[in-house]
C-alpha cells in the first residue's frame, strides 16, 4: 500500500484532488491510503518521526505560517525520501523547488486530468521502486555498497576510483570511467571531465568551469564535456517535468 499525503490549507482544493488521486487509484487498482493535511505544521508533525511511513507528497506552496516549500525542505532534513508533488497557482517557485528534489510541479489552473493522471502514475512507480538501489564494488577483496541515490559524484586518478556520498563520506576501489559509465548508464549520471562523473540531481549550479553541487562540492567541467553535460542536465529536468509543460522554462539558462 503507497502511503500518500495531500496538504493544503484550501479546503475546496483537498476535495477535489483527493477525489482526483482516489479515483485515478481505482482506476489503475493502485492500493493507497491518503491522508490529507490543511497546514505544513500538520503534515510535518505527523511524519517528522516516521519519514519513512510517506511514499508521496502533494504540497501547496502558499499555506499559513509554515509554507509548502519550508514544510518540503523540513521534510528532507528529516531525511524524507517521498516522491514531493508541488500542486500550486503559483510559477514563481520552480527553481525552489527544483532544491528540494520535488519529483514534479503542477499549475493547479493549468494542468488538465490526464495530465494529473500522468504524474501521478509516475510518482507511483517511482514510489513504488523506492527501495535503495546499490552501487557494487570491490577493493582489495572486500566486497562494498552505496545507495545510488547518495552518490554526489566520482572521481577518478590511474583507476582509483572515489566515491562521493552521504554529505562528505568517500570510499575507495580500482576502476575505469568507462565501466563506471556502462554500469551507470540511465542512472542519471553525465560525465563532467575526463576524470569526474556527476549526479544529476546534485547539481545545483552551472559556473564557467565548474559545478556546484547542492552539498557544497565543486566538480570541474572539462571543455570536452561542456556541452553533452548541459544537454544530459536539460534531458533530466525535462524528464522530471518539474517545469510542466515547458521543463526548459523561461527565465532557465543552464
Amino acid at each position: 500500500m503507497l502511503k500518500i499525503a495531500l496538504c493544503d490549507d484550501n479546503d475546496r482544493s483537498i476535495r477535489q484532488y483527493a477525489k482526483m488521486i482516489n479515483s485515478i487509484a481505482e482506476k489503475h487498482q493502485i492500493c493507497i491510503q491518503l491522508s490529507c493535511f490543511s497546514s505544513g505544521e500538520a503534515l510535518f508533525f505527523q511524519y517528522s518521526d516516521s519519514p519513512e511511513d510517506i511514499d508521496i507528497v502533494y504540497l501547496d506552496i502558499l499555506m499559513g505560517e509554515m509554507d509548502g516549500m519550508k514544510t518540503a525542505q523540513m521534510l528532507r532534513d528529516n531525511n524524507c525520501k517521498a516522491q514531493i508533488i508541488f500542486l500550486t497557482s503559483f510559477e514563481d517557485y520552480v527553481f525552489e523547488a527544483f532544491d528540494v528534489n520535488a519529483s514534479h510541479y503542477l499549475l493547479k489552473e493549468d494542468t488538465s486530468t490526464s495530465k494529473f493522471e500522468e504524474v501521478f502514475l509516475r510518482a507511483v512507480q517511482l514510489a513504488s521502486t523506492k527501495e535503495q538501489e546499490l552501487f557494487c564494488f570491490e577493493f582489495n577483496g572486500e566486497p562494498g555498497v552505496v545507495p545510488v541515490c547518495d552518490i554526489s559524484y566520482f572521481e577518478i586518478w590511474r583507476r582509483l576510483v572515489t566515491v562521493h556520498y552521504d554529505n562528505g563520506k568517500k570510499v575507495e576501489f580500482y576502476g575505469s570511467m568507462e565501466q563506471l559509465a556502462n554500469k551507470l548508464s540511465g542512472k542519471n549520471f553525465a560525465r563532467t571531465h575526463r576524470s569526474f562523473m556527476v549526479h544529476l540531481p546534485y547539481i545545483a549550479k552551472f559556473r564557467p568551469q565548474s559545478l556546484l553541487l547542492k552539498t557544497g562540492e565543486v566538480v570541474p567541467i572539462g571543455t570536452t564535456y561542456a556541452q553533452s553535460l548541459k544537454a544530459a542536465f536539460a534531458e533530466y529536468l525535462s524528464r522530471l517535468n518539474i517545469y510542466n509543460e515547458n521543463p526548459m522554462g523561461k527565465g532557465d539558462k543552464i
